[in-house]
């Protein structure tokens, strides 16, 4: 280690020699990867087009997919926009009957409302007339 410690108040810095050792053994993983290596650069014109060619009829049925997706999603879509649409109408030609049901009832009590009233007034009208024609004879 040198005397050129460098410390700031957050770190402490220091100077590392790496010796190497060109006597010591690569490693085994290390040797088979690079053999793996030698033996897979080694690939004819004739299999990287058949990998290319691979390659590209993955993409063409991965792209496929995709657009078989979207046409369920789209279709998926049309089917539950139709059924919304056919649930809205079915719920306001619904609304729109109880609404009638309830006018045709508000009709129903106005005319006995009305009919009450005119037997009042006509038992009041008869009252009225009795009372009439033995006031004029006295």
């Amino acid at each position: 280690m040198s005397n050129d410690n460098k410390e700031t108040p957050s770190a402490i810095a220091f100077d590392v020699e790496i010796k190497e050792n060109p006597s010591a053994p690569i490693p085994e993983h290390i040797l088979k990867r690079f053999a793996e290596e030698k033996e897979n650069k080694g690939l004819s014109e004739e299999e990287i087009k058949a990998k290319l060619a691979a390659a590209e009829e993955r993409k063409k049925q991965q792209e496929a997919e995709k657009v078989q997706k979207a046409a369920n999603e789209v279709a998926h879509a049309k089917k539950v926009a139709e059924e919304q649409r056919r649930l809205s109408d079915a719920n306001t030609r619904e609304g729109l009957a109880k609404l009638q049901e309830k006018l045709e009832k508000a009709e129903t009590r106005k005319e006995e409302v009305v009919k009450g009233r005119l037997e009042k007034l006509e038992k009041h009208h008869d009252k009225i007339e009795k009372v009439e024609p033995t006031s004029k004879s006295e």
